[in-house]
């Protein structure tokens, strides 16, 4: 009854708050003033910007383009001048005469191209990193990645994501991403809003998205917005680009591993129908021929394609719908293939009811499919593994003023899970193995309020709740509570049919975030941030692995919760040419999923029963000290963090290193990284990185003994020990051939050389037994300097 009443109060004081803010922001609005109405257009393509930042500094308002490129600017009377701003674009002021209703204005912003101002990382407008009431939020233009040095020369989203504060990998090639502690399946990756659950290619070589079809990139490292949810640590949120409204583009590469084709524009005579389609294909194998023996004997091929279409009914009125897919193959010396191959697709309508309300309805769907085949004689096997998520959402946005924001919403999504399944191929020895499929509903209503009250005031509040059910068909074991779980403490058997509750989950889960003007070009901010995670990824690996496979929270495996608080202090300097901050942050989390020690993974009937429930914690600073402007950019970043697991238990045998705290397996508390670019004439940038991390935690064996006169290894404290550091540099050399803003054809020819002083950084440690002695080996991926050359022609 307590917490009956506590949740009621809750919800009734949330009600009241959000109520005051939308009366105390339509009473404040100043009979004096009018409101400018108007949309931004990209000069190429003739397409709305989203995101564009319009300001007025007489006015004292601001505010940023929808979707399609439509705002609304509350300015005084009398003449202004109001300045256009975006990633990507030149800025533009514009003088606005005072009229009583001033409809149909348009304004078209050019592309910027001046490699002067090409940097890994730029905000959307200059001062939005200290007027924006969001922190922990990193966005890359992609047209300025062109310059960072990375491995075989591909430009690479996730690896230039691991140059930001508060990112890191577990090592070298490995797929996925770390933030602020979180594990690689705490990230929510969406490209064009569908869930990606593998971002690699190639066992974590490259990004598995090809950048020539990526208009824009956010990372989320804490403050997620209400409308999202489902993973603890971020949000990636991946947008493919329109194709353009005035001509047809193409866009085509080679590289030592790779080519791609990249084609978009108009198809309709009125301009009103476009597309952009386009694809990579490798060769790795050229290059894995020329490594020493066994690695010259592996294989590898991939392909992934890009594709979107836009109908656009008026300039209120959008239909867009996108697809992707993407196969790999990799093949080990003698025994053993792997394959997987990710498919996601997209529908959406943007819809512009009046100048302050406008909708969104559309459909997700994402598909992962993994098959291990053992090509052994007398072993030949087929084994197959997948995750499918459907969703179907409804946005709405109100926006009653410039200074007013109010987004609601809701998503249906429809899980379908195949832990795996071993079949025997030909007259094979295996055994056939089938597991059960599992399934999920999950419903999420969100609403968010961001309101700036007074210029030096931004409050940015939203709530989410999520009803998530487990459902049948589906067998559920019933274990003595009064011994571990195991096959032999199983007591009964319980039989679900088609469509009936399994177990359910749901919750409330808070956003707030508050932007605290300190000055001209300082401000303070502060967020809190709690969600769920209801599907964990599986591993015995600390990186994404082909054979890795996703489970649903169930009563033995609850969702995942976290909570962070997250404060920042942001201020730029000299014209917004250095823009500096600092941010805490600590989080706290709760069933955490760990493994018993020995745990089977793969293929295991009852996994429950090897896997533990965690509680976590992490925290940590970052310091960012970005360059913008001058002959030189670049950004220079640190991070310190920890973070840790502890796992209580009943019984001592499920206990890890005594139900003490210990460090996570992506505990790396100090991380630097430098990125410089350097402009030279004729076209010329030279740029270069340098990364030092610590080296992650790893379990060494204490020591050995004899067990029926086998000399066996003996570890007893997990992650008690760490690999060495791992530090690196690489530089790149990039000539682009245009010689005007505007031309069409030109090149760019991109030269790099990865870990230029050839450093063997260890990615893992393993031991074995010689004769008496116990001796350790160390892997690295890369264990010397990697040349790389890449070309690219825009016609």
């Amino acid at each position: 009854m307590e917490k009956f009443l506590s949740t009621y109060w809750f919800q009734v004081r949330l009600g009241i708050f959000l109520v005051c803010l939308l009366l105390l922001s339509i009473s404040g609005f100043s009979q004096g003033n009018w409101i400018l109405k108007g949309r931004i257009l990209d000069n190429s393509s003739g397409k709305g910007i989203p995101n564009v930042s319009v300001f007025s500094r007489l006015s004292k308002s601001a505010t940023i383009t929808d979707s399609l490129g439509n705002f609304n600017l509350t300015l005084k009377a009398g003449e202004q001048l109001v300045t256009f701003s975006s990633v990507g674009y030149f800025s533009k002021n514009q003088n606005i005469t005072y009229k009583e209703i001033l409809s149909g204005f348009e304004l078209k912003l050019l592309p910027e191209i001046r490699q002067l101002q090409e940097l890994t990382v730029k905000e959307k407008a200059p001062d939005d990193n200290v007027q924006s009431s969001q922190m922990s939020v990193t966005k890359l233009d992609m047209k300025n990645l062109r310059n960072i040095p990375v491995v075989f020369g591909e430009v690479d989203v996730i690896k230039a994501l691991t140059l930001q504060p508060g990112v890191s990998t577990v090592g070298e090639g490995t797929s996925g991403f770390n933030v602020r502690g979180g594990r690689t399946d705490q990230n929510l990756v969406l490209l064009d809003g569908a869930p990606l659950f593998n971002t690699s290619h190639l066992l974590g070589f490259l990004s598995n998205v090809n950048a020539d079809a990526i208009r824009d990139v956010t990372l989320y490292k804490g403050d997620i917005p209400a409308s999202y949810g489902g993973r603890l640590s971020s949000l990636l949120a991946i947008n493919t680009r329109s194709g353009n409204k005035e001509r047809i583009n193409l866009t085509t590469g080679v590289g030592l591993m790779t080519a791609s084709l990249m084609a978009d524009g108009p198809i309709s005579q009125n301009k009103k129908l476009t597309f952009l389609a386009g694809g990579r294909i490798a060769y790795p194998n050229f290059l894995i021929k020329r490594f020493p023996a066994p690695t010259n004997e592996n294989r590898a091929f991939f392909f992934d394609v890009n594709g979107r279409i836009s109908y656009e009914f008026s300039p209120n009125s959008i239909v867009s719908a996108t697809a992707y897919h993407s196969k790999d193959s990799f093949k080990f010396p003698g025994d053993t293939t792997y394959g997987w191959q990710s498919t996601t697709g997209t529908i959406n309508w943007n819809k512009l009811l009046t100048s302050a309300l406008s909708f969104q309805i559309g459909a997700n769907m994402s598909r992962y499919k993994f098959v291990l085949e053992g090509i052994a004689p007398t072993n030949e096997y087929k084994f197959q593994s997948g995750i499918n998520q459907y969703d179907g959402h409804i946005k709405v946005l109100w926006s009653p003023s410039s200074t007013h924001k109010i987004e609601t919403g809701l998503i249906v999504t429809r899980y379908g899970l195949s832990p795996g399944n071993l079949a025997p191929v030909s007259e094979s020895n295996i055994t056939r193995i089938n597991l059960e499929k599992e399934q999920a509903i999950e419903e999420a209503v969100y609403l968010s309020d961001e309101w700036n009250p007074v210029r030096w005031l931004s409050i940015n509040a939203g709530i989410r709740y999520v009803n998530f059910n487990n459902v049948g068909a589906g067998t559920v074991f019933q274990y003595d509570t009064n011994i571990p779980r195991s096959a032999e403490s199983i007591t009964d058997t319980l039989s679900y049919g088609k469509g009936k509750k399994i177990a359910g989950f749901g919750g409330f889960e808070p956003r707030l975030s508050l932007r605290i003007n300190t000055g001209k070009t300082s401000s303070f901010k502060v967020s809190y941030t709690k969600t769920r995670q209801y599907i964990h990824l599986i591993s015995n690996t600390t990186a994404i692995s082909p054979v890795d496979f996703w489970k649903l929270a169930d009563n033995f495996v609850p969702p995942q919760v976290s909570t962070q608080i997250a404060a920042g202090y942001f201020r730029n300097f000299h014209d917004n040419m250095f823009e500096t901050s600092v941010e805490v942050y600590s989080k706290k989390l709760q069933n955490l999923v760990e493994y018993k020690n020995g745990a089977t993974l793969l293929l295991n009937e009852t996994l429950e029963a090897d896997l533990l429930s965690a509680r976590g914690k992490a925290y940590g600073i970052e310091f960012s000290v970005q360059k913008t402007k001058g002959i030189v950019t670049g950004l220079v970043s640190y991070t310190y963090s920890r973070t840790f697991a502890k796992v209580n238990s009943n019984f001592p045998s499920d206990q890890i290193n005594k139900g003490a705290w210990f460090p996570s397996t992506v505990d790396r508390p100090n991380n630097i990284s430098v990125s410089a670019q350097w402009k030279w004439t004729k076209g010329w940038t030279f740029g270069t990185n340098f990364v030092y991390i610590t080296g992650r935690p790893l379990t060494f064996p204490d020591g050995t003994y004899h067990l029926n006169d086998v000399v066996v290894q003996d570890y007893s404290l997990r992650n008690k020990d760490r690999i060495p550091d791992y530090h690196r540099m690489d530089i790149s050399f990039t000539k682009d051939t245009r010689k005007k803003i505007d031309q069409k054809r030109y090149t760019l020819w991109s030269l790099s050389f990865y870990n230029i002083y050839a450093r063997k950084n260890p990615y893992s440690v393993y031991f074995k037994q010689s004769g008496t002695r116990l001796v350790s080996y160390q892997l690295s991926v890369f264990g010397t300097i990697i040349p790389s050359i890449n070309w690219k022609y825009y016609f």
